[in-house]
């Protein structure tokens, strides 16, 4: 089976929350399935006021879109 995955583990993605589509997600894949990825939200919530929000989302891997940001401007 040919290995179709845009992202690897620490790979920041941004994606749609599923209950609310208009807030994005930003965080950095944990682990990678057969159709989702699993991506740890944690930095980001910290300074959000979303605490209902779970720290691990499960994405499918057309949802999402793969960005660069650098560890060292995330608080």
């Amino acid at each position: 089976m040919e290995q179709m995955n845009k992202v690897n583990i620490g790979d920041y993605v941004q994606f749609p929350y599923r209950d609310n589509s208009s807030l994005k997600l930003t965080g950095y894949v944990v682990n990678i399935l057969i159709n989702t990825v699993v991506v740890d939200v944690s930095e980001m919530l910290k300074n959000e006021e979303h605490q209902d929000i779970e720290v691990r989302q499960v994405v499918k891997h057309d949802q999402y879109k793969k960005i660069e940001i650098s560890r060292d401007n995330v608080s």
